[in-house]
């Protein structure tokens, strides 16, 4: 009764149903020791069980009292084969296995997090790390109910999926927690964590739910708004999906050391601190948001992935896609005064840049193994997904979509699902064949580019669309992909704003706009495609209806049109140009959607030639904003003048290298230091990074100390000093912020946030890459490295398009290349090598238009 070694897939000859866990965690060894009881069905007669099991010591096992005759791991497949004195019928049976493991350092399986002198234990096992804590079948479509039973180390908090059902002291040194059987779950949703939490006080929700948040001692009062976030977001899922919360408690948990931002285990949702210790005295508007979009991502969740699980990683996607696309519409619809979907519009361009590589993959895509679908852990299964959701409800209508969404949920509640499964409930609550639309985009790699070419005729204008794949390679050859692309044109007329919708299913077709004035081909930015004007006809048209786009349009326009800059199908010129036609421009996210091209230009496009006159670019798009504005925000002011400052500040400071912003920022910095004049958390992380650019060893020392002092009290002034230690200037400074973040000093889990933006930073990057090299080996190449991690770390291999560095780079990726992060690499040389040949001809663009003399 063997498993599929070259699909890495269990059989189904057993399946399991329930699960009795027990697990003595030891503290002072950091080991682990357990028992189970599975009951399983065996489906024909066999001497032998496979399941999964990797890193764990089997000391015995039966079945239905016959005797272990042996065990055989298999590392390749990750699994332990069990073969039996006699043999077992087909039927129903309870597999008793014994093991012992160690709680390890490496943020996956059953793993230690230290703090001070804190000690915890803590578990993270998706995708496919439950097997690193007990013998399992680690597979999303074997669900099963576990009961968990822990015996730990006395006066420490003990959480899990669902509530404590029984508690009593063993000596003065052990403590045994048992708790409540869950609902039927796959093993990668368990979770336990020992630790001396501190909590919240409990509330309710409406539906009497109890929720509370769980933290390290000291940091409990901070996680008020996470706490009410969480019940806010399960009111509101609860009537958008008309199911009742599906389970008993929401805990959220944070966990001093882990991998992700964040894990959707049923009942006991687990966070990096950061995530829940945020409260208005002490966030940023920007954090406070995080904070809130990521409690209503993960408890989508419960609904997208616990409630209905995918049956294998192919379809990743459904749970990721719709806890990101649903997630975000109950941030905006909780929050109106953010007008959150602006934020989702903007998101979209990180699964665009992955999606325009040939190295892409699709949105649901074949998984050979665990190890595969680590690597898909994306833009393209978190945005890209999102976009199409959004895309095909732009099309049905919100009303529609959301009847095939609960006539899904309710079909295969505590069952497993797949993408065909959502797409007949969409079919049969609009009466339309959804699923031949939707397979195209989830089935396909890439997304379409849309040339639109138009003549006025009679009073109108006549549109040619013609589509092909977005590459960001200028060179990449056509591969002939047609999508069935609905298309949203809004235009304006003599009497009023119109919209036409249509679906361009042929690579060229035409359509007549009536009355036409102008148009803008991506109404409320809703489509996941490129579109690129046939001329400057186009563009002018558009500027006499300007002033009718929506926020989400202007971004879409502006991304589109600095994408097809960036891979060689536009002019800077052209780019510029559009930016100075919104001189002025008020709306937040539109200014940050500029500000981010121009980062990126500073960062690889600046030479010493054009320094001064781009900085004076950013002063005359940014300055305005900081002197209007202040420092400091107003009791009451609005949420995006308090972000607008802040972007302010850091463009000024980071990338125009204000001499006088940079003083204030250190002035600042130093009352804040001396606890003079506390910063307002809305600048404070900003303010921190511009001080530094223009530091000396002891204001780095300084934010080291405030980092460290910190870390018992204040999660977010932890944050802010840690990251501001990247942005020191000076050689020898930067030198020791890169050594630092392979040090002790630094969590393992925060070393990708450290090291991408270093990379980026044109003055930390070359000290940057050579501390990366010499740490590849042993913390990233390592075995025990956690996934998303080592492919934080390989990704940011493509931050060096810098010409000396890139071919470097490059050839020294392609060395490293292992297969758990194989598709990682692929991307990360293909960016690499995109981003190099950008940043060579736009540098050379930039001189030619900030007219800087040459010879």
């Amino acid at each position: 009764m063997g498993g599929d070694k070259r699909n890495f897939r269990l059989s189904k000859d057993a399946f399991p149903s329930r699960y009795r866990l027990v697990f003595e965690l030891d503290f002072d060894s950091w080991t682990s020791t357990g028992n189970e009881g599975i009951e399983i069905r065996t489906a024909r007669p066999t001497r032998e069980i496979v399941l999964h099991a990797i890193d764990l010591d089997i000391n015995s096992a039966s079945i239905d009292k016959t005797a272990l005759e042996g065990v055989t791991f298999d590392s390749e497949s990750e699994t332990a084969t069990l073969r039996f004195a006699g043999e077992i019928p087909a039927g129903e049976h309870t597999l008793e296995i014994a093991w012992k493991g160690g709680i390890r350092d490496s943020l996956r399986g059953l793993y230690r997090s230290l703090r001070g002198e804190e000690r915890y234990a803590a578990t993270q096992f998706e995708a496919a790390d439950a097997r690193r804590a007990f013998p399992c079948f680690d597979e999303p479509e074997f669900k099963a109910r576990f009961s968990l039973e822990l015996i730990h180390p006395a006066g420490n908090a003990a959480i899990a999926n669902m509530p404590i059902e029984s508690q009593e002291s063993i000596d003065e040194r052990r403590t045994r927690t048992r708790f409540r059987e869950t609902p039927k779950i796959s093993s990668y949703l368990v979770a336990f964590t020992v630790g001396p939490y501190e909590f919240t006080p409990t509330i309710t929700t409406t539906s009497g739910i109890p929720v509370r948040v769980c933290l390290p001692p000291g940091l409990a009062e901070q996680g008020i708004y996470a706490r009410d976030a969480h019940v806010r977001s399960v009111e509101w899922l609860q009537a958008y999906t008309a199911i009742p919360y599906p389970y008993i408690k929401v805990d959220a948990i944070g966990i001093p050391d882990f991998e992700a931002g964040a894990m959707e285990n049923p009942g006991a949702i687990t966070y990096r601190t950061r995530l829940l210790a945020a409260d208005e005295r002490n966030a940023s508007i920007q954090t406070l948001k995080g904070v809130f979009s990521t409690a209503a991502h993960e408890l989508t969740h419960m609904w997208w992935g616990d409630l209905v699980t995918m049956r294998w990683w192919t379809d990743l996607w459904l749970n990721e896609s719709f806890a990101s696309f649903v997630g975000e519409k109950a941030t905006a619809a909780l929050n109106p005064e953010w007008r959150y979907w602006r934020d989702f519009v903007a998101d979209n361009t990180s699964a665009f840049n992955l999606d325009a590589l040939a190295s892409t993959h699709p949105i649901s895509v074949e998984a050979k193994s665990a190890e595969e679908a680590s690597q898909r852990f994306d833009a393209i299964s978190y945005a890209k997904g999102a976009a199409v959701l959004r895309m095909v409800e732009g099309y049905l209508g919100e009303e529609t979509f959301r009847e095939g969404v609960r006539i899904y949920l309710r079909r295969h509640a505590e069952a497993n699902a797949s993408a065909d499964d959502f797409w007949r409930a969409l079919d049969e609550a609009s009466g339309q064949d959804v699923t031949a639309i939707a397979n195209a985009w989830i089935k396909e790699p890439g997304h379409p580019l849309v040339h639109i070419a138009a003549k006025q005729t009679g009073g109108g204008l006549e549109l040619e669309l013609t589509q092909e794949r977005y590459f960001s390679d200028a060179k990449a050859k056509p591969t002939g992909q047609v999508w069935p692309v609905p298309v949203v044109l809004k235009y304006g007329t003599d009497s009023g704003i119109r919209e036409q919708r249509f679906v361009l299913r042929r690579e060229r077709e035409t359509l007549r706009l009536e009355g036409a004035r102008w148009f803008f081909p991506n109404g409320g930015g809703r489509g996941f495609y490129r579109f690129r004007f046939a001329s400057a006809f186009e563009g002018d048209l558009l500027d006499h209806g300007i002033a009718h786009l929506s926020a989400e349009e202007r971004l879409a326009l502006l991304d589109d049109l600095w994408s097809l800059v960036r891979h060689g199908k536009a002019t800077l010129a052209t780019f510029l140009r559009r930016v100075e036609k919104l001189r002025g421009e008020q709306d937040r996210a539109v200014l940050a959607s500029i500000a981010d091209a121009l980062t990126w230009l500073a960062n690889y496009a600046v030479r010493d030639a054009t320094e001064r006159p781009f900085a004076r670019l950013i002063e005359d798009l940014f300055r305005p904003i900081l002197d209007g504005g202040g420092w400091r925000p107003a009791e009451g002011e609005d949420s995006d003048v308090r972000e607008k400052r802040t972007r302010a500040i850091g463009m000024l400071g980071l990338h125009a290298r204000a001499d006088d912003v940079r003083a204030e920022a250190q002035r600042l910095v130093r009352a804040h230091l001396a606890d003079e004049e506390r910063l307002h958390p809305d600048v404070a992380g900003t303010v921190v990074a511009v001080a530094a650019t223009i530091g000396d060893d002891r204001l780095w020392e300084r934010y080291v100390a405030r980092m460290q002092q910190a870390q018992a009290t204040d999660a977010q002034e932890e944050t802010r000093f840690r990251q501001g230690l990247v942005f020191f200037e000076d050689p020898q400074l930067a030198r020791r912020t890169a050594d630092a973040i392979f040090s002790p000093l630094i969590r393992v889990q925060d070393r990708g946030i450290m090291l991408i933006p270093m990379l980026q930073y044109r003055r930390t990057r070359p000290v940057a890459w050579i501390v990366l090299k010499q740490h590849w080996d042993t913390d990233v190449a390592n075995p025990d490295v956690a996934p998303l991690l080592k492919q934080a770390m390989v990704n940011a291999v493509s931050q060096l398009a810098q010409r000396g560095l890139a071919d470097e780079a490059a050839a020294f990726l392609e060395k490293k290349k292992t297969p758990d992060v194989a598709e990682t690499v692929a991307q990360s040389l293909e960016r690499l090598r995109v981003n190099a040949a950008a940043a060579e001809r736009l540098a050379d663009e930039l001189e030619n238009e900030l007219r800087v003399p040459t010879g």
